[in-house]
């Protein structure tokens, strides 16, 4: 019969001691196997792919394409325009006249204010903690001085 509470089970003996793994060579890697008989087929699978695409098959010219031109990644790209970084609104209103010109896209105008403003977040709880720190300094100066 099963052990009934959990405590009871911890005191269980069992084969192995507490810190020692059963199986410390780990587990055997099949991977170089693998790797090298889809090696063995890549001269069959490349026939049958050049065949598929000959005889009209479009996901052989997928496959054919997508490893012979794999579609980049797409990045954001770089731009420039002047900027008032006198304070979040004057900057955020400057990539709006930057949009408008034509000088930013619009969907890269929405990264570049959203990123301000998470910037503009993380220097507001950078200053939270600053005075906190400020305010605890003289909390303590204070019950040091009553005593």
């Amino acid at each position: 019969m099963p052990p009934d509470s959990r405590k009871e089970q911890g005191k269980h003996p069992t084969r192995w001691t507490k810190g020692t793994s059963g199986n410390p060579s780990g587990r055997p890697g099949k991977g170089a196997e693998i790797r090298r008989q889809l090696m063995d087929l890549t001269p069959d699978a490349m026939s049958s792919i050049t065949e598929g695409i000959k005889a009209g098959d479009t996901a052989c010219l997928k496959i054919w394409a997508d490893r012979c031109d794999p579609v980049s990644k797409t990045t954001m790209p770089t731009v420039e325009f002047l900027a008032d970084t006198t304070d979040l609104t004057r900057f955020s209103m400057s990539v709006l006249a930057a949009i408008s010109r034509g000088e930013v896209t619009p969907d890269i105008g929405a990264h570049i204010i959203n990123a301000a403003a998470s910037v503009a977040r993380v220097a507001e709880i950078d200053e939270v903690r600053r005075e906190m720190k400020e305010i605890l300094e003289r909390l303590e100066a204070m019950e040091n001085d009553k005593s």
